[in-house]
């Protein structure tokens, strides 16, 4: 056993509480970004907030109560991005739609509520149903 010298001890400062908060009040933005964890609010979150201290990825400005904060993908999973703390990072809604666009535009991938079907000027519309009556086979 060696006996540790007073050096060796890391210093831990603490963070005094701001005003007259309580982690009863409802401010799960500020407990979880101070603390990490909040019961209401899921672990990854509380996790990226902390990380981020309290900002966006995006936009570097800080989460307010009342917004929509979405988790995000640093690399798109269709892109190969995985699902761990390295690869996530937490955005404002608006700011999560502007860098989705902008990966869309980078991975040339087509807008999901575009059309598919390439237009054709040639198609002429057909019957689905037979009457009984007919027998020439036409469809």
């Amino acid at each position: 056993m060696r006996l540790k010298k007073h050096s060796e001890t890391p210093i831990g400062r603490h963070i005094k509480v701001q005003g007259n908060r309580s982690p009863y009040d409802g401010d799960f933005l500020y407990w979880s970004t101070r603390m990490g964890k909040h019961p209401e609010i899921s672990t990854r979150v509380t996790t990226l907030l902390k990380k981020q201290k309290g900002k966006c990825a995006h936009c570097k400005l800080f989460f307010r109560d009342g917004e929509l904060i979405e988790t995000d993908h640093k690399r798109p999973k269709s892109q190969g991005g995985r699902d761990s703390y390295a690869h996530l990072q937490l955005l404002h809604r608006h700011c999560h739609d502007v860098k989705t666009a902008n990966d869309d535009k980078a991975g040339g991938m087509r807008n999901q509520h575009q059309s598919t079907e390439d237009p054709c000027a040639e198609k002429s519309a057909s019957t689905v149903l037979k009457t009984s009556g007919s027998g020439d086979g036409a469809a």
